[in-house]
């Protein structure tokens, strides 16, 4: 009962009542000692107690013990920073270890309870036991979507499962979760914002709209990532739509809204051309990954800008989302190096001395060790 509060609520809610030890003792049946040892925190009542105890002060069990089954948004923010903290300066079995500690505690807190599976997720191959976490999140995510009763979690929760059985290679299971087609969508955040605009409500209904406006531009990028892949051997398809896209990454300052999304995007636009056999525009491609890269401001806060200035206020209040990086500092840094360093399709590039100069520029700004032998 070490996280409990009991001895401090017993004492206090007894004063509020104004009785004494005594009383308390001769209702539950123990010896006027016993109880005061419990609210000197020497001992704990038998467990069979509670529900007498909760009952005679009016009070549910949780209280009377002063546990918190849930958790603020804040605390589990902060939660998630350390543990992501710990998995650049421990072995992943002693992080598992305390994640799996908390779950035990916290297991009714569903945002926390998905924040750990996403924590797993964006860990994972730290992992000696991919499998056994990609499990593991599975199991998380079911417990989300059969008993939080929140649909924006279950819809969270539902992503996260697919995405685990990505990583399992499982797409029949992806495709049974998520369906075999594209759905038409049918403008739901256009009615709400509607809706609340009928009622007086025009802040909210602009937010709406705003939020919505946003999450669609950054599909859009999503999507585009996803489709030059897919249209690799199309190469007036290819150019066409990194044309498009880096002029919406202008238009929208994406680089620093979401930077993330764009350096996916300029990622892959530089893996395709070098398997396309054109180095230059891959090394170009790769310029501007390492520019993005630059920018990118330590420690990392999503928020918005000039333009969607409503996001920071959204994100503020939505219980699953957090301005934190999903990872901690020290790996984002690593990766955004070793991304183009260990990519394979790159490795014709490593004696060009304009790639050398630019990894190595990437690398010093960053101050990470880089090895392009």
């Amino acid at each position: 009962m070490e996280h409990f509060q009991f001895s401090m609520m017993f004492a206090n809610r007894r004063k509020e009542l104004k009785v004494t030890q005594e009383q308390i003792a001769e209702f539950v049946g123990v010896s006027r000692a016993a109880v005061s040892k419990w609210e000197k925190g020497q001992s704990y009542p038998d467990i069979t107690l509670l529900p007498k105890l909760a009952t005679y002060f009016n009070m549910s069990i949780d209280t009377l013990l002063g546990y918190k089954p849930q958790l603020r948004k804040e605390q589990i923010t902060r939660i998630y920073s350390q543990l992501a903290q710990q998995f650049s300066q421990k072995p992943f079995e002693q992080v598992e270890k305390a994640i799996e500690e908390l779950l035990s505690e916290y297991y009714a807190c569903f945002p926390f309870v998905l924040k750990m599976a996403q924590l797993y997720i964006n860990y994972l191959p730290k992992s000696p036991d991919q499998q056994a976490i990609l499990e593991r999140v599975l199991v998380l995510c079911e417990r989300v979507k059969t008993l939080s009763g929140d649909l924006a979690l279950i819809n969270e929760a539902t992503m996260l499962e697919a995405l685990a059985y990505l990583q399992q290679g499982k797409p029949d299971e992806v495709l049974a979760l998520l369906g075999t087609d594209v759905q038409i969508q049918f403008g739901a955040d256009h009615l709400i914002a509607t809706a609340h605009k009928m009622l007086g409500n025009a802040e909210k209904a602009k937010e709406i709209i705003q939020i919505s406006y946003f999450q669609n531009v950054m599909q859009l990028i999503s999507n585009a990532s996803e489709a030059i892949m897919l249209e690799s051997a199309n190469s007036e398809y290819l150019d066409e739509t990194i044309h498009k896209m880096q002029e919406l990454i202008r238009l929208f300052d994406l680089e620093t809204l979401n930077f993330n999304a764009v350096l996916i995007f300029y990622y892959r636009a530089a893996t395709i051309y070098m398997m396309k056999g054109q180095p230059e525009q891959a090394l170009e491609m790769l310029q501007h990954y390492v520019k993005v890269s630059k920018k990118i401001q330590f420690p990392i806060q999503l928020k918005g800008n000039a333009y969607f200035y409503l996001l920071q206020q959204w994100m503020d209040k939505t219980s699953q989302l957090s301005s934190e990086a999903p990872r901690d500092e020290h790996s984002i840094k690593r990766d955004l190096v070793d991304s183009i360093v260990q990519n394979p399709a790159f490795a014709s590039l490593k004696e060009q001395a304009g790639y050398q100069a630019m990894v190595r520029s990437l690398a010093d700004y960053l101050k990470v060790e880089v090895n392009l032998s």
